[in-house]
């Protein structure tokens, strides 16, 4: 589905009523500074009518719409399938029948494919990735974000960690999609693939150093606090003279008792429950409570 561009609202005022100058002040209110000319120009363009595309490589006309169809419906259920690979899909689907006549055009070339997909206004566009919180886990998050804008909390001195599985894999860096249609551009990225482990820390002074584990190893809490001990503290130290506030999620390796035990030896100060907290938020007076 294509976007309403504001030269559409131009169009839709006019058939309105509104007179030019009435129209100019309302394309000032959306941000677009134009004269009675440009609107006149705009709502008396003449569009000119192109011949549709017709590959000469496909010399059966009668494959054409199916194979125009097929391309337009591959890239609606892939928006980033390799035209290396689409090729080879329609040699196979239609190859054979444009091969009974007319062996030697029964291959599209790259550039053929190019040329049809850009005829049916597939656009090219970057890929977007993002994760998505579930339903049940939204009105706390958003409750905790705003009980803290509203106290004016930076976070200056926070120091916000977490660990990652992740994996090497196939990631193209663009879609063909509809004009508009930007909701495709989004793609599903994998949360912790099983293959390598990355632990790290990001702050207002900077990121900490990387923990890189292989595959298979097990982080329980002795591993954790060799990480911190090697990774955490010194960074802690150098950036913040010690005065800075761990912050961790409820894994077991970060919660058990040896542990907490080896926070409180190395007078480590932290947050151990921002996790529970968002979880259990209560409205109380407009706002929410914190065990």
């Amino acid at each position: 589905m294509s976007e309403r561009s504001w030269k559409d609202k131009v169009v839709g005022w006019r058939e309105a009523g509104l007179s030019y100058g009435q129209i100019v002040e309302k394309c000032y209110e959306i941000g677009k500074k134009v004269s009675k000319s440009q609107v006149y120009r705009i709502l008396h363009k003449t569009f000119d009518t192109r011949r549709p595309y017709t590959p000469s490589t496909i010399v059966d006309k009668r494959m054409i719409k199916p194979i125009f169809d097929y391309i337009f419906e591959s890239y609606m259920e892939d928006s980033q399938k390799k035209v290396s690979d689409l090729v080879k899909e329609i040699r196979d689907e239609f190859g054979e029948i444009i091969a009974t006549v007319y062996t030697h055009y029964s291959q599209l070339s790259r550039s053929v494919v190019k040329k049809i997909r850009k005829e049916q206004c597939l656009e090219k566009g970057g890929v977007r990735y993002g994760h998505s919180v579930r339903l049940a886990n939204r009105p706390p998050r958003l409750s905790f974000c705003d009980h803290h804008l509203g106290l004016g909390t930076m976070f200056v001195n926070h120091c916000f960690t977490d660990e990652s599985m992740v994996q090497s894999g196939v990631r193209r860096r663009f879609v063909y999609v509809l004009k508009g249609d930007n909701s495709r551009r989004v793609k599903p990225r994998f949360k912790h693939p099983p293959s390598l482990m990355i632990w790290g820390g990001i702050s207002w002074e900077g990121a900490t150093p990387l923990v890189i584990l292989r595959r298979g190893v097990t982080v329980d809490g002795g591993m954790y606090q060799k990480m911190i001990h090697k990774a955490y503290l010194k960074w802690a130290e150098k950036k913040y003279g010690g005065n800075v506030i761990l912050v961790q999620d409820n894994a077991r390796c970060h919660i058990s008792q040896s542990t907490r035990a080896y926070f409180e030896r190395e007078e480590i100060e932290l947050i151990l429950r921002m996790q529970g907290q968002m979880e259990k938020v209560v409205k109380a007076n407009g706002g929410p409570v914190y065990d």
